[in-house]
């Protein structure tokens, strides 16, 4: 796909994606530029002293890999010139890892590439890309499309508009299955955005955020190219996740803690309990509200032996002035019910209410979890299971 300009939109490469591929395996630590020329040194077979390849500028090599320009001047140059046979001896490893990434991620223009062959497939696929770019374009670069079939030009907006706050979404992570890599890195003291935005299921007229899902080039270009009913469904499914996970977080964040409550946190580590614990004791609102087996024997073991000396604790910093109780009850019941009402299981619920804890005062998640124990002994956490 080319880089058609509208403005300040702009369309991913064929080059990008492919210098992308590669870069994960062969580039190191070198710069991007010199990663660049080199893939079109290993391609291109002078026929004069004249070597376009070589008088390219190391800016114009940047610009190709990011995919701010797309690679029709040169590929023009040094179509006719082409050395295949020296770019898949370029490419040829002796490590196993390297190939059978190599044969992953090309697997969408080469479904039968293996460690036999995956050195001339990816050498014909760069020498396609350079025969593409150097053939005369149409003039209306609108119909431009990915290889998803979707007009590059659109992606393109749809990437200026949404792009940020997709990736915010996951975390600046990549959410894709196996996959979990960063949508950032720092370069030159700067911070440079990687990713591309894949519409998620292309069957579906909209093209609102629901519908888009922000991932690394590599998946999205896998995604865009290849993709099955069974694969879309499984997309769906990640991108709630990432839209419950988002709301979960605004959800937390909405509620303030107060000082008081991370000092009583922090002296759970101090409690020491007492020798003559009944751990085979059941409290009663635990038994009656709590049907997930695991998570009951969890919150049962810290009533037994924290309930007391937390609401201890509980009682005396309301005393001192330093805590109001009662305020910090109706949060924690505000938090339960919110989580309630998205119809999360109570394993996830007890998560959520612990990580809003964790969040807000930076103590151990283990103190955290015997507070929320403590509530649901409590009542302001999860309700009484009916009959």
């Amino acid at each position: 796909m080319y880089a058609w300009k509208e403005g300040s939109l702009l369309a991913d490469t064929e080059f990008k994606i492919f210098a992308k591929l590669l870069s994960t395996k062969y580039r190191r630590n070198r710069k991007v530029e010199a990663f660049a020329k080199e893939l079109f040194e290993k391609i291109y077979l002078p026929e004069s002293e004249d070597d376009p390849v070589d008088e390219t500028l190391p800016r114009t090599y940047k610009a190709y890999y990011y995919g701010q320009n797309d690679i029709s001047e040169l590929a023009s140059k040094i179509s006719g010139s082409m050395d295949t046979a020296n770019f898949a001896g370029y490419i040829q490893t002796d490590s196993d890892d390297t190939i059978e990434y190599l044969c992953e991620s090309f697997k969408p223009w080469f479904p039968d590439i293996d460690e036999s062959n995956y050195c001339s497939c990816i050498a014909a696929r760069f020498k396609d890309i350079i025969d593409h770019a150097a053939a005369p374009k149409t003039k209306d670069t609108t119909l431009a499309v990915t290889s998803g079939g979707v007009p590059a030009i659109q992606m393109a907006s749809l990437k200026e508009k949404y792009g940020i706050g997709l990736v915010a979404e996951t975390g600046s992570v990549c959410p894709n299955d196996g996959c979990q890599k960063s949508l950032f890195s720092y370069r030159d003291g700067h911070t440079e955005l990687i990713y591309d935005v894949a519409i998620i299921d292309p069957s579906n007229a909209s093209n609102e955020p629901s519908n888009l899902i922000a991932l690394c080039p590599e998946c999205a270009a896998k995604y865009a190219a290849l993709k099955t009913p069974d694969d879309i469904s499984r997309m769906m499914r990640i991108k709630e996740s990432l839209i419950n996970a988002h709301e979960d977080q605004e959800i937390r964040a909405d509620q303030h803690v107060q000082e008081g409550v991370r000092r009583v946190i922090e002296k759970i580590p101090l409690i020491k309990p007492p020798t003559d614990i009944d751990l085979n004791y059941d409290p009663v609102p635990v038994k009656q509200k709590i049907s997930d087996f695991a998570l009951y024997l969890r919150i049962k073991t810290d009533v037994n032996v924290y309930f007391n000396d937390v609401h201890e604790v509980f009682q005396e910093m309301g005393r001192e002035g330093k805590l109001r109780f009662n305020p910090f009850c109706q949060q924690v019941r505000y938090m339960y019910v919110s989580f309630r009402d998205k119809e999360y299981s109570q394993d996830k619920i007890f998560y959520e209410m612990t990580k809003w804890l964790y969040d807000a005062t930076n103590e151990k998640w283990r103190d955290c979890e015997i507070v929320i124990a403590y509530f649901t002994q409590k009542c302001e956490a999860f309700d009484v299971i009916a009959e």
